[in-house]
């Protein structure tokens, strides 16, 4: 009986020593920082994976942390960087203007100037403007078309109202 329980106990942690070994989950290693080449202009972007640091970064480019963040419009002295957003480390390059030589000048063979008259017609009058007769307001425009005259006809309604609820509530219940 006691090598029954003694071989069920070897049995038992063995399983359990192996299913914790199953439970672990591996841990991605971390390879450095992976350079990315220039675009056609000559900008260089880089996209930011796990475990990079603004510090790798700009070791690995060859430039100063503070430079990276100017160019992306942060503040120099932030040092966060996000996993998958891409950084600016290089600007793209301006192409170096130059002077192209011109041809040999070809010689210019004057021509005699030929009096064109202008074709202005003669000036005319324009008529002078002429009086419109404008119609005289209405009577909403005349009332409600001025500030005063809409309190003033607020206030009489009101006041209207008032002498009617005296009239009407208060004397005609006395009686």
């Amino acid at each position: 009986m006691k090598r029954l329980i003694v071989l069920l106990l070897l049995i038992l942690t063995g399983m359990m020593q192996i299913s914790s070994v199953q439970a672990q989950a591996s841990t991605p290693v971390y390879q450095g920082v992976i350079v990315s080449t220039p675009n056609a202009d000559g900008s260089i972007y880089h996209y930011v994976v796990y475990g990079d640091t603004l510090w790798t970064i700009a070791e690995a480019y060859g430039v100063s942390p503070s430079d990276i963040m100017i160019l992306n419009g942060n503040s120099p002295d932030a040092n966060e960087v996000y996993a998958g957003t891409y950084l600016l480390i290089r600007k793209a390059n301006t192409p170096t203007p130059y002077v192209e030589s011109s041809p040999t000048p070809v010689e210019h063979t004057p021509r005699p100037t030929v009096f064109q008259p202008s074709r202005t017609p003669i000036p005319s009058k324009t008529p002078l403007p002429t009086a419109t007769a404008t119609p005289p307001p209405s009577l909403s425009q005349r009332i409600f078309g001025n500030s005063q005259h809409v309190g003033l006809a607020m206030i009489s309604f009101s006041l209207l109202g008032i002498i009617l609820v005296v009239i009407f509530g208060f004397l005609r219940k006395s009686s």
